[in-house]
């Protein structure tokens, strides 16, 4: 979790929780858009809720998998196990609640099951779609978080040790370890590799699955948290720049830092041809062009003001999914059209 309020080891670690390749490099930085300046003067509208998904309190990561939409609720301060709510995108009907371990943070899809991280007590959850039962907790490293899936592995990021954690999930255990930079946070996997954020180094790990070991080193700006690939590269969010750059996968450099994407960015994803940012204000979206490298307003979502946990997001069916921590909801959100 970034701005973590609690936390010494792992008491909490509510995880604070796209520009073409050449189109701008590391020292080019975006210029505002005119659609945001000439709606500064005015109250911007927030986008349409389509649905609001009571949830368990504190929800922060989401994922969506096997046909359902899993929302991890923290639960911190209000019991001592947290949850997995599955969400049916259809109708907005849960489907199930699943009880994890303490204050759980984060989630992801592997090897035919749901992964999820709790920070509080050192230990991954394997759960099973088909039944939605928990068929295994394995122990981890310290203040578990970020999650990411290579075949016939599943990588967890552990905060408080400095490192990632290889799991088995033939044996469901943890194999191995391997060192990454200070404080990492999440873990993404693409072009063949684990990529790591690393909070206070203010840097990215480039993980070798194979050969399991950092095989680059990337600096970034201040406090990298979420990661998204797209085809131009990876995209990283700086919520303490605050910033969002793209990272040149060919030569593990970056190649596009864009200043415009709101006071604290966090969440990513790809959707409609660009890459959407979430702050942890608001929350609020900012859409990034890929081809122009340049960036489109702030929409408001809500008004919970800036959390303390990470601002996650994902698409769906052409519709935004978005964790609101302290109003104890998903909800789904319609799209701006942009022209």
């Amino acid at each position: 979790m970034g701005r973590r309020e609690v936390t010494a080891a792992a008491t909490l670690a509510l995880a604070m929780a796209v520009a073409c390749s050449g189109a701008a490099t590391s020292s080019e930085r975006s210029a505002p858009a005119a659609s945001a300046s000439s709606s500064a003067s005015a109250p911007l509208p927030t986008l349409p809720i389509l649905r609001h998904v009571r949830t368990g309190a504190g929800p922060i990561g989401i994922t969506s998998a096997f046909g359902s939409i899993w929302v991890v609720n923290s639960e911190f301060r209000v019991n001592d196990r947290g949850s997995v709510t599955r969400i049916d995108p259809a109708n907005g009907s849960v489907l199930a609640t699943i009880r994890v371990g303490a204050v759980p943070l984060e989630v992801g899809a592997a090897a035919g099951s749901v992964w999820v991280s709790n920070s509080e007590d050192a230990s991954v959850s394997r759960i099973d779609p088909g039944t939605n039962v928990v068929v295994a907790t394995i122990d981890v490293c310290n203040a578990p978080e970020g999650l990411a899936g290579t075949p016939g592995s599943v990588w967890v990021v552990c905060e408080d040790d400095d490192t990632v954690g290889l799991i088995d999930p033939a044996t469901d255990r943890m194999m191995q370890t391997v060192d990454v930079g200070l404080s990492p946070r999440f873990a993404l996997a693409a072009f063949g590799s684990v990529w790591v954020s690393n909070f206070v180094e203010g840097s990215v790990s480039r993980i070798d699955p194979l050969a399991r070991k950092v095989v680059a080193t990337i600096d970034v700006e201040s406090g990298p948290q979420l990661m998204v690939a797209t085809s131009d590269g990876v995209w990283v969010s700086n919520t303490d720049a605050p910033a969002v750059q793209r990272i040149d996968q060919r030569s593990n450099a970056v190649a596009a830092t864009l200043e415009d994407t709101g006071t604290t960015p966090d969440g990513l994803v790809e959707f409609d041809g660009a890459v959407w940012v979430a702050s942890d204000s608001g929350p609020q979206l900012h859409r990034i062009d890929p081809t122009n490298a340049t960036v489109d307003r702030p929409w408001p979502i809500a008004d919970q003001g800036t959390i303390s946990a990470n601002q996650l997001l994902i698409a769906v069916d052409g519709a935004f999914w978005i964790p609101l921590f302290n109003h104890g909801e998903v909800v789904q959100v319609e799209p701006p059209v942009v022209r």
